[in-house]
């Protein structure tokens, strides 16, 4: 059982006030609020590492290079990934379904094909799909 109060004591932002009451934040789709240790380790890759992963040879670029490849590992362990490979981040859920929405789309939707989405979605859910369409027809 999850125990909420442990929970929001990681998120810097729910210490707030709000009208005189502790910040509900319920908007999440929207921003997703990050608890301490991530505020902490994108402050260290801002400050102290700034360099892209991937991309060079010189040290800080192996560090962050490191770091990448550890953080895939161990989230990809955590969903039971077969390999580190299968872990792909990306900006963004918006930016994750814009990539699920071409890489599969692309493969497998054509023509005649539905797909129900409901009311209730949020419309960066729908645009995205709505990209699908697009394969239909090419």
């Amino acid at each position: 059982m999850f125990d909420v109060e442990k929970i929001r004591e990681e998120f810097p932002i729910l210490h707030r006030e709000v009208y005189g009451k502790p910040l509900v934040y319920l908007d999440s789709g929207a921003t997703a609020q990050k608890p301490l240790a991530v505020i902490e380790m994108v402050d260290y890759l801002q400050r102290g590492l700034n360099a892209n992963i991937h991309r060079g040879v010189h040290y800080l670029s192996e560090e962050a290079t490191t770091l990448y490849e550890a953080a895939r590992e161990r989230i990809g362990a955590f969903i039971g990934a077969a390999e580190k490979e299968e872990v792909v981040f990306t900006a963004g859920a918006t930016a994750s379904l814009n990539t699920v929405a071409h890489a599969w789309g692309e493969k497998f939707v054509r023509a005649g094909d539905n797909i129900l989405v409901s009311e209730m979605e949020h419309h960066s859910k729908k645009r995205h799909l709505s990209i699908l369409k697009y394969f239909q027809y090419h």
